[in-house]
């Protein structure tokens, strides 16, 4: 016999004297090979067992169910270990290329929860606790303390609005050294170039205080 790997799933059957819906479960073969083999299925206690398909083909990177069904349920078969035995042959020369055994045993009682079985000793569910308004409330207290929203509701600064409205109606003034038409406003309304530049520069920075984004 070459020593080929046989791959099953699951690799134990596990039957429940009391719950009969376990009484038939499925035995999957892969072949992961690139050539077609054949398989067949033996048992240590055949009276105890049916198995649909014993033998067949699984062509190459394919898979079969073989569909077992525990036909003798009773009280003193439980605990017992029995097994299955899973061997692939070459398809040309009949040559058995590996084998597998898979155990099986009948178990008193009922199974307990399939999910909190398959967690383990380590793993326990974790619980969701019930949540109301809380998300609600937690959503609108971050939303309020979004940097935006704190912009919003800040006060607009009188000052700086002061301020820029000096600044405007400095630069409306006419410019002292370059009078065009006369002006109605007295002498010492009309301001040099320079002023109005400084007027300008201060007007550029409250603008950039206010409106900064």
């Amino acid at each position: 016999m070459k020593n080929f790997p046989v791959f099953v799933f699951p690799v134990a059957l596990e039957f429940y004297l009391n719950a009969r819906h376990t009484h038939k479960q499925l035995l999957t073969v892969y072949n992961p090979y690139d050539f077609s083999v054949n398989f067949k299925v033996l048992c240590t206690s055949p009276n105890k067992f049916t198995v649909i398909d014993p033998e067949g083909v699984i062509g190459a990177q394919s898979c079969i169910d073989i569909v077992v069904r525990y036909t003798q349920p009773s009280m003193s078969h439980c605990n017992t270990t029995e097994k299955f035995r899973i061997t692939m042959y070459d398809r040309n020369t009949q040559q058995a290329l590996g084998k597998r055994d898979i155990p099986t045993k009948l178990i008193e009682g009922e199974p307990l929860n399939t999910f909190q079985e398959s967690l383990g000793e380590n793993f326990h569910p974790l619980t969701t606790k019930a949540q109301s308004i809380r998300p609600t409330e937690e959503l609108v207290k971050s939303t309020c303390n979004h940097p935006l929203h704190q912009r919003d509701q800040q006060p607009i600064n009188v000052v700086a609005v002061a301020v820029s409205i000096c600044c405007i109606a400095a630069l409306l003034l006419p410019t002292h050294p370059e009078k065009v038409a006369p002006s109605q406003l007295p002498d010492w309304l009309h301001i040099g170039s320079n002023l109005k530049l400084v007027f300008s520069f201060v007007l550029g920075l409250v603008s950039m205080l206010v409106l900064r984004p």
